[in-house]
């Protein structure tokens, strides 16, 4: 049933990064199939202006907690999810947490 695991994986991170992470002003668009999602940041949402500190400063922090995430995209501002489809939801929830951590601390760390 990886199928059925790929879509339930895919929905509950477009969730989170809909509303937790787009609480914090600077989720440009969130797009994927199943468990592969983009996550654009950006730096106003109605200019979609490339926000590429912040994907790099995300990758670097992350990193230090214990999460590996990867930047893409034409203007290296989207962060690509793929986790393997055999995550826990304990792993998957503990990786969310470090993400949105994460990226409170290194907006407060670009101002």
């Amino acid at each position: 049933k990886l199928c059925d695991r790929a879509l339930e994986i895919g929905k509950k991170v477009m969730d989170f990064y809909e509303t937790e992470l787009g609480a914090f002003g600077v989720v440009g668009d969130v797009r994927g199939i199943g468990s592969f999602i983009g996550l654009e940041l950006v730096k106003d949402p109605e200019t979609k202006e490339p926000y590429p500190e912040l994907v790099t400063a995300m990758v670097k922090k992350t990193a230090q907690k214990g999460l590996i995430i990867e930047s893409c995209g034409t203007y290296g501002n989207t962060i690509r999810f793929l986790c393997p489809l055999v995550v826990t939801d304990k792993q998957l929830d503990a990786g969310l947490a470090i993400m949105k951590e994460s990226m409170a601390e290194c907006l407060e760390e670009l101002k």
